[in-house]
Order: structure tokens, then C-alpha cells, then sequence
């Protein structure tokens, strides 16, 4: 399973499920004395504990069995994976955020070029400014803030990048070599092939480059000569040239298949990049 809550019966008392935050997902449980079976999740859980009395929560792995007591304020990080059986001894009002596993790790990627990166387990810890962030967030599932989005999303990256500040656990590549290989390359090539009509942004090629943004944009204009926006507009003028040769397409058509915001934008780019407009061109072919 994604989430640990998909194994409660109860309903949410919060929930942000219906709003498809980016990475995120927060929801309040009260739930009574009860055992929970081994289980998989795949996303990352960070859990703020809300209990009247102290908790006692017995966690087994095998015929290990580990204790602690949770009280009001306390948290824990559970990163994605296998977990055994975890028995909690009376009722409770928990928060439990889920995070993304490949959101965190690609936030991780932007700002360091890395060989790997996993979170950490802490079964039981203190942290005021995490805890506060993961309060924000329930508060916001609650009622949406006068920021809209971009509150929302403030927070979610600043509760991210904590994690991966105090929490992550990776190894930096060792620098890269002045130009991309050629395998990236083609990989990359392959992708506009497909793509050109999508919205194709840094982080996706970046990613598909396995480097950070930073890295990945020197890299790519030190064996191309051109930046990956200049690179991706060419293979776009270029689709657009095959296009207009057919005959029977509009510019307007051709336009929306690759992904201009409009006809009048698409015919500036086609004149800077070929010398004339996409009308003319076509007339030209006699098509």
C-alpha cells in the first residue's frame, strides 16, 4: 500500500486527499487501543502524536520487540518499506503525513548531484519546527488559506527540504566529466521524440540525466553549445517544419500540437529561428 492510513477503518477527522497537494498528503485519525499487521508502504510517514495520556507503542520485527512511549508533541519518521506488527495501547489523535517518496528524492536532486538518497529512521524524536510545519499543514487541510497554492505549497517545500536537510541520508556523485554521454543524449532525445507537445521543463530532463538541475544545464550547453531551452525550441521548429510540408495543416494547428501558447507566439519563434513565418514557409514548399 501508498499510505499506512489505508489500513484504518475509521474515517479522517482531516484529510487533504480531495485537494492533490504536490507530495503531500495529511490526515488526522482518532483511533482507539489496536493492533496493526505487518504491512508495506511505499511513501515516506511522519507521525505528530496527539494523546491524553502517555502512549505505549510496541513495534515487532521478527521476535525483536521494541517499545516507547509517545507523549503530546513527540514525532516519527518511518520511511517507505516493510514494518511489522505495531500495537498501541489506547486511544489517540494522530497526524500523520505522508510524503511522496519520489517527490522527496527529486527535491533532494535538485539542489545536490547525488549517487543515492533515503530518509532515516527515527522511531521517536523531538522537533518544534517540523511539528509546527506538520500542524500548518492540518490547519490548511482544514481551511484553505487566503494564499490559495501557494501558502500551500510554501509549506510543503519547507517541510520537504527540513527532512532532507536533518533527516536524509546520501552520497554526492563525484563531479561530473565536462560533457553528457552520449547514451544521455539519446535518452533524452528519445523523450522529445515523444514529448515535444507536453510542457517539458529543466527537472525533467534533468532527471532523466540523473543530475541535479544545476549540473545538468552546464553539462548540457557544454556538449550541445546550446541551452536546454534553445534545444528544445529547434526540435520543436524542426517537428513544425515536417508538419507544414504535409499540406491541409493550419498554423494554428500546428501551433497547439507542439505546445505554443498561441499562434501568434509559435509564428514569432518559427521567424527567429528559420527567417521567415510559418506561412510563408509553407507556400514556399508549395504545400
Amino acid at each position: 500500500m501508498h499510505y499506512v492510513s489505508e489500513s484504518f477503518k475509521a474515517t479522517p477527522l482531516v484529510t487533504s486527499a480531495p485537494l492533490t497537494w504536490p507530495g503531500l498528503r495529511v490526515e488526522q485519525y482518532h483511533l482507539g487501543a489496536m493492533t496493526l499487521p505487518a504491512h508495506y508502504h511505499r511513501h515516506h510517514l511522519l507521525m505528530l502524536y496527539q494523546v491524553d495520556t502517555p502512549l505505549v507503542v510496541q513495534r515487532h520485527n521478527g521476535a525483536r520487540v521494541q517499545q516507547e512511549v509517545y507523549q503530546t508533541g513527540d514525532l516519527g519518521i518511518y520511511p517507505g518499506g516493510e514494518y511489522g506488527n505495531i500495537t498501541w495501547a489506547a486511544a489517540s489523535r494522530n497526524t500523520y503525513l505522508t510524503v511522496d517518496d519520489d517527490y522527496l528524492e527529486r527535491l533532494a536532486r535538485q539542489g545536490l548531484d547525488l549517487a543515492y538518497f533515503s530518509l532515516q529512521e527515527r522511531v521517536k524524536l523531538t522537533d518544534p519546527l517540523l511539528a509546527q510545519l506538520g500542524r500548518q499543514l492540518l490547519t490548511v487541510a482544514s481551511a484553505p488559506p487566503a494564499l490559495g497554492s501557494l501558502y500551500t505549497e510554501s509549506l510543503i517545500h519547507a517541510l520537504c527540504y527540513h527532512l532532507i536537510e536533518h533527516y536524509g541520508h546520501y552520497e554526492r556523485r563525484p563531479a561530473p566529466a565536462g560533457k553528457l554521454p552520449a547514451a544521455v543524449l539519446a535518452r533524452i532525445d528519445a523523450y522529445l521524440e515523444d514529448h515535444l507537445g507536453d510542457a517539458i521543463t529543466l527537472e525533467i530532463l534533468a532527471d532523466l540525466a540523473h543530475l541535479s538541475v544545476f549540473h545538468f544545464a552546464r553539462l548540457f550547453k557544454q556538449t550541445t553549445g546550446l541551452a536546454p531551452y534553445h534545444y528544445v525550441l529547434r526540435r520543436k521548429i524542426a517537428r513544425a517544419q515536417q508538419l507544414l510540408r504535409l499540406g491541409g495543416t493550419s498554423v494554428t494547428h500546428v501551433s497547439e500540437v507542439l505546445g505554443f501558447a498561441s499562434a501568434a507566439s509559435f509564428s514569432a519563434a518559427f521567424r527567429r529561428a528559420t527567417g521567415q513565418g510559418p506561412q510563408a514557409f509553407q507556400r514556399a514548399q508549395g504545400a
